[in-house]
């Protein structure tokens, strides 16, 4: 369903968050709520599709959990007992049987063109690891068997490009891509930074450089506490990154500025209080502004269950933003 909420932007919301991508101060805080589109595609099966219980392209098998509102592998199913089986159990899918263009053509009309428009590509080269085998398991054999493990990032990036090759051929026209991942816990990463370098970092980078390469920007979305990575992403090309709060956000946007473009959410548990006031709401929105926006660089959204309230969000952040960034 469309967003009722409407606001008269000088230039498109597609525009506004390429100056943000570009490294430069756009407009106005871009509020992801408004300003961006994600493109579905139905013949991708890389996991099934939302709310579907199934198997993957890679024979992996899904259960949704409604609770929690996403899948997770069925618990028993793992395909590998041993993560050193991945050198000959583990199949990947011959993209060349499957036609994307139909599901394109839908996909297309419903776009709007005014938006920034992403294609989601879920399990990113960590997750799909740990979809493959006991996470515990499979965490230890990084450690222990770096060559090996190494081999198999090396043949998902692959994989990812040549699956980004055939969405930019066939698939409905998008302005870029995001690449859905897991590098972190609540707590801290699954694997230490330098461990992500060796493993991780330079197929992240051949990923993105496609992606560049081909006129097209790229999302890094992971949960979790990896802000560690900040520099690493920087260098990787990443246009932004989705940061959860358990990150030291404040930090890492000082430290960082517009050279990495960060999506940070706003509380909505605060938010969401039938106590707060509207007053209390632009209040909060004056100081997330004035706390994280600085040069450029901030992405945010804005949402309420009671639709007065997301309307005055909305206008508030784009108002303010527009003044902070003249007058800042």
């Amino acid at each position: 369903m469309a967003n009722p909420i409407k606001i008269d932007y000088p230039i498109t919301a597609k525009e506004n968050m390429q100056m943000v991508f570009d490294k430069k101060k756009p407009l106005w805080v871009p509020n992801m709520t408004l300003d961006k589109g994600v493109i579905f595609n139905t013949a991708d099966n890389d996991r099934p599709f939302f709310g579907k219980t199934d198997y993957d392209w890679f024979g992996v098998h899904w259960t949704d959990v409604p609770t929690v509102g996403g899948q997770m592998v069925t618990p028993g199913t793992f395909l590998l007992d041993d993560p050193a089986e991945w050198v000959e159990k583990l199949k990947f899918p011959n993209l060349d049987e499957y036609d994307f263009t139909e599901a394109g053509k839908k996909a297309a009309e419903n776009a709007d063109p005014t938006k920034f428009n992403f294609y989601l590509m879920q399990n990113g080269l960590f997750e799909r690891w740990l979809s493959l085998v006991d996470p515990a398991e499979g965490l230890a054999y990084l450690y222990e068997e770096k060559d090996t493990v190494k081999e198999y990032f090396v043949k998902m990036a692959d994989y990812k490009i040549a699956m980004m090759d055939k969405v930019i051929k066939e698939f409905a026209p998008i302005d870029g891509f995001i690449n859905s991942d897991d590098w972190g816990t609540q707590q801290s990463m699954f694997i230490s930074p330098a461990l992500w370098r060796e493993l991780v970092h330079d197929e992240m980078k051949r990923i993105t450089d496609f992606a560049h390469a081909n006129g097209k920007y790229v999302d890094y979305h992971s949960c979790g506490k990896c802000g560690e990575l900040a520099r690493q992403t920087i260098e990787c090309g990443a246009d932004m990154w989705e940061a959860q709060g358990m990150n030291d956000l404040v930090a890492i946007r000082k430290r960082y500025g517009n050279a990495l473009p960060i999506q940070i959410g706003m509380d909505r548990d605060w938010l969401g209080s039938e106590e707060r006031t509207e007053e209390e709401i632009i209040n909060y929105i004056h100081n997330f502004v004035d706390t994280y926006a600085l040069e450029g660089g901030l992405l945010t959204s804005t949402s309420h269950k009671d639709p007065k309230i997301a309307e005055l969000m909305a206008n508030e952040l784009y108002e303010y933003s527009t003044w902070y960034y003249k007058n800042k």
